[in-house]
């Protein structure tokens, strides 16, 4: 397997593409931040850091995870929650206002939320200003693909 090594579409100040995902136990929030940590290593040629902060580990519970990508000459050496998303990923469009899971969103945020609604419905639903909207209905699929929504 080769692995080629891309270029980050944008940084922060100190040089991290950083991905906050947002999430209730059991949608898969936590093993999709260790995998998006796995393909920026192993698949992107990057250095990569993912971590999860949860409560109790049971299903329904608030679930973030948070990983950094940086250029392969770069260290992370800071695990600190993401507080300014370049990519923020919402798996349950209902965690909106009870949960801040839209903090630190910017004009620059890309804001990538499981469901069927329009985007515009959804950016009205968070309440945002800034970033751009994508509605990936991953329930259907699912249900479509007969998998685990997890999936």
């Amino acid at each position: 397997m080769e692995v080629s090594t891309i270029s980050l579409p944008v940084t922060n100040e100190q040089g991290f593409y950083e991905i906050r995902l947002e999430s209730v136990g059991g949608l898969g929030a936590n093993l999709s931040g260790k995998i998006l940590g796995e393909v920026g290593t192993l698949q992107l040629g990057l250095n990569s850091s993912s971590f999860a902060s949860y409560g109790s580990e049971k299903k329904g519970t608030p679930v973030k995870s948070f990983i950094r990508w940086c250029d392969p000459e770069q260290e992370i050496r800071i695990s600190t929650p993401i507080t300014k998303p370049h990519l923020l990923g919402l798996f349950h469009e209902a965690l909106a206002g009870k949960v801040a899971v839209t903090a630190g969103v910017t004009e620059d945020t890309a804001v990538v939320v499981n469901s069927d609604s329009d985007p515009d419905k959804v950016r009205d639903l968070l309440k945002l200003c800034g970033g751009k909207v994508y509605c990936i209905d991953a329930l259907g699929i699912a249900m479509e693909e007969k998998t685990r929504v997890n999936m």
